[in-house]
């Protein structure tokens, strides 16, 4: 995983290795999909550069997420990202 020197988001650059490396030191699962799941249900979107099309699937590894709270020297940001509320009708 690395931070842009913007700090506004990160990538992920090797899903496989991160999966099997990363996430089972930090949730009950290695599974990648997941991650992106939890990622969006606390307000985090994948970064889709225009070079790729948006519908393109990037030759590389590499994905990056962005949050407007997620900003590098910004801790006090980090209280504002909440995992979103759904209603039930």
């Amino acid at each position: 995983m690395v931070f842009p020197q913007s700090g506004s988001s990160f990538h992920v650059f090797d899903q496989g290795q991160f999966a099997k490396e990363v996430l089972p030191k930090y949730f009950k699962h290695n599974n990648m999909a997941s991650f992106v799941r939890q990622l969006n249900m606390y307000g985090f979107r994948k970064v889709v550069h225009i070079e790729q099309g948006g519908l393109v699937k990037p030759e590389k590894d590499d994905t990056e997420f962005q949050h407007p709270y997620f900003i590098r020297g910004q801790e006090q940001l980090l209280e504002n990202i909440k995992r979103k509320v759904t209603s039930v009708s």
